[in-house]
């Protein structure tokens, strides 16, 4: 074990070459640090404090990050894709993770909350040759969810906890919360599955999250009973993307910046043929070329950096 991100990626960059395809790390934040990364700069953390807007971030623009241990020449973006297997405290999960089998396009699941319209447009793009209707979350609670339906290509857009990782929320019309699915909807199966969730802290697989952790304090892993990603990669599942802050969706037509690019992004990549880990990293260049899509305001512009830095790989990817 290696007390830090920095550390342990100087191991891994002792081994790198223009021959590898991407990294995979195997074990959880406790064996394989994750780097506790501000994703601003100094000058835009000042102005966002001094216009009191860097609460408006849940994390304070903080997140897990494992861009690091792909990242060649110190400025902390990876320059090959990079997934991480946690080991969820489960041989089970480990074994089955490595022996994940790819993607295929056999069938496709997802399910919006019901104020994220922009979901539709990205569901219906996902190709696969058998598909059920995007679901909508005040229609659609874990009892109606069969356990087999969630695989294939998975599509959440929905509500996630940074204390409770077995639940994921839509809204109510009239107000408040409804609860959309939980673990136990999880396939026993789910080969040639990938999943990406524009949950908040989907693929949050530890506590505490990164803005909440003192340096050199213990960090807590998850097992496959307590997180839907998890429980995913026990599974056989290929790969879960997902964030490990806070997400954000775009709120107004036509929709076209904050998560819903990156995401539209990935989609394509995967029905262009790549597997998980390839189709994010190529996703995350594509988005970072186009930021801040059209937004002027600082705080806006700092929103875009956390989406393009926190999505991340879990599982296999390849």
């Amino acid at each position: 074990m290696y007390d830090d991100a920095y550390q342990a990626s100087l191991a891994v960059k002792k081994n790198l070459s223009s021959s590898i395809k991407g990294i995979v790390i195997v074990g959880g934040y406790d064996v394989v640090p994750s780097l506790q990364l501000d994703v601003l700069d100094q000058d835009m953390r000042d102005y966002l404090e001094e216009t009191d807007e860097i609460n408006d971030d849940q994390d304070g623009f903080i997140i897990w990050s494992d861009d690091i241990y792909a990242d060649n020449d110190g400025d902390l973006l990876p320059e090959w894709p990079v997934s991480r297997i946690p080991d969820g405290k489960s041989a089970a999960l480990i074994f089955n993770a490595l022996g994940a089998k790819p993607y295929q396009a056999d069938s496709k699941f997802g399910i919006r909350n019901l104020v994220r319209p922009f979901a539709i447009d990205i569901y219906e793009s996902i190709i696969s040759d058998n598909s059920h209707g995007l679901e909508v979350s005040e229609h659609c609670s874990p009892h109606h969810i069969d356990k087999e339906k969630a695989r294939g290509a998975v599509y959440y857009m929905l509500h996630g906890s940074d204390t409770d990782a077995t639940k994921y929320w839509g809204e109510k019309g009239r107000g408040g919360f409804y609860e959309a699915i939980d673990i136990s909807n999880i396939p026993d199966a789910a080969d040639h599955t990938v999943i990406f969730s524009g949950c908040c802290w989907g693929a949050l697989t530890v506590q505490p999250p990164a803005f909440r952790y003192i340096s050199h304090d213990a960090v807590y892993p998850l097992t496959p009973d307590q997180s839907i990603a998890l429980a995913y990669l026990k599974s056989g599942a290929s790969a879960f993307v997902g964030c490990t802050g806070t997400h954000y969706s775009p709120s107004a037509p036509p929709y076209n910046f904050f998560g819903k690019p990156l995401h539209n992004l990935f989609w394509k990549n995967i029905g262009m043929g790549m597997q998980a880990s390839q189709a994010l990293f190529e996703a995350k260049k594509r988005y970072a070329s186009d930021m801040p899509h059209g937004l002027e305001k600082e705080v806006s512009k700092a929103i875009e950096m956390k989406i393009f830095r926190q999505f991340t790989c879990l599982g296999l990817g390849w």
